[in-house]
């Protein structure tokens, strides 16, 4: 059986358990407990060491990186199949999961991290030393802060991608264009954290927006979604 490590205060695990949910695939269920850092305990790092989640174990392989475990449940098991009906719609769906990697969720992180307000308590960082060098520096950087600016300026990024969802709706009811895919499932967890942060959504994407959440299985997979300032510096990362 698929084994699926998460948290239900990631985003990142949210669309992939929206994938799950849709394929209606049976799964071992592992919640990850970000607000006491569980992910950087020693028995979580054996299993991913850069301590980040979601993680999906299947036929003794454990993959990382939140759009890709969505691009391998597509192929796995085809049915409905998510992947876009034709290149174009796969062209979308492609350059959706990119961008809500390099765009969406690195500055919702930073928005999301200013939230929970002041530098890092000193306690909670005892794990930092267990992670690779490069996560250590995102996660250091992090706990002393971001400035005002840095918070602004993604606040601002947030905007626009809101305002680039619109663009791409106007060809249709879903971001590849008439059919649902595995853009809309990549990019609705973080767009649906925008209105508690303040970020205005244009009306076409407060239409899709409702759409998306109407499907029985992305209800299913969003209940007891936490907005919770625990996502973690991860910018730029898959996963």
């Amino acid at each position: 059986m698929i084994a699926f490590h998460h948290s239900p205060a990631s985003t990142h695990s949210d669309s992939a358990r929206i994938v799950l949910a849709e394929k209606a695939l049976d799964h071992a269920s592992h919640e990850v407990d970000l607000a006491s850092f569980e992910q950087h305990e020693p028995a979580f790092l054996a299993i991913n060491p850069s301590g980040m989640v979601p993680v999906l174990e299947d036929e003794g392989h454990r993959m990382t990186e939140a759009f890709f475990i969505m691009l391998y449940l597509d192929e796995r098991f085809p049915d409905p199949a998510l992947g876009g009906a034709d290149p174009r719609a796969r062209y979308q769906v492609q350059k959706w999961g990119k961008y809500v990697e390099t765009h969406i969720a690195p500055h919702l992180v930073i928005v999301r991290w200013a939230e929970r307000g002041g530098p890092l308590e000193q306690d909670r960082q005892q794990g930092f030393d267990r992670l690779p060098p490069e996560r250590r520096a995102l996660w250091q950087q992090a706990a002393a802060g971001f400035s005002a600016e840095e918070v602004s300026a993604s606040r601002e990024a947030l905007a626009r991608a809101a305002q680039r969802l619109s663009q791409d709706l106007e060809h249709g009811p879903w971001l590849a264009g008439a059919d649902y895919t595995l853009a809309d499932a990549a990019v609705f967890p973080h767009v649906e954290q925008f209105p508690a942060l303040g970020i205005e959504l244009p009306p076409a994407v407060q239409e899709w927006r409702a759409r998306v959440a109407a499907r029985p299985a992305v209800r299913a997979a969003m209940d007891g979604l936490k907005l919770l300032p625990v996502m973690g510096p991860e910018r730029g990362r898959w996963g």
